[in-house]
């Protein structure tokens, strides 16, 4: 598939998205952000576990007359529908089955914390942040993951 996109976000997030499906194949489901948790009366319409990208920032750099540093936020936000309890008192498969998110979480971690393109357009990403913003009154799971990674970008 060759796409010949330029910019920077249209190429980082196919990448992204490339890795995650090849290093966290319990991912049902990639797609951008578009608020698809913030449905009132239905889930959103993705399958899950699913993932869903953003660029939130990006602060930028004078380097020259004609080129800028970026440094870019990528938000990878962890979407669960949990089935099982966790309880003190259930059973172990039990939790084991309601722990499944973390241990995806862990393999994003592991895939996307140091790595970066095949060709280097970027920086290796690095995590900064991890917070949990659930959606109870839906029954989602939601963990939010940030990372950052920074590029060089030239004018002509």
């Amino acid at each position: 598939m060759n796409l010949n996109l330029q910019s920077f976000f249209s190429r980082y997030y196919l990448d992204v998205c490339e890795r995650i499906r090849e290093k966290v194949p319990e991912i049902e489901w990639i797609e951008q952000d578009f608020g698809q948790d913030v449905f009132d009366k239905w889930r959103p319409n993705v399958a899950f576990p699913a993932v869903l990208i953003d660029f939130p920032a990006a602060s930028y750099d004078a380097e020259a007359a004609t080129s800028q540093f970026g440094e870019v936020t990528l938000s990878v936000r962890l979407l669960v529908a949990p089935f099982t309890q966790s309880y003190e008192d259930a059973p172990i498969e039990v939790k084991d089955d309601a722990l499944q998110y973390f241990e995806i979480e862990q393999k994003l971690i592991n895939a996307l914390h140091g790595w970066q393109p095949e060709d280097e357009y970027c920086q290796p990403l690095v995590r900064s942040s991890i917070q949990s913003n659930n959606r109870n009154d839906i029954g989602l799971r939601i963990r939010n993951l940030a990372f950052t990674t920074g590029y060089e970008e030239d004018f002509e």
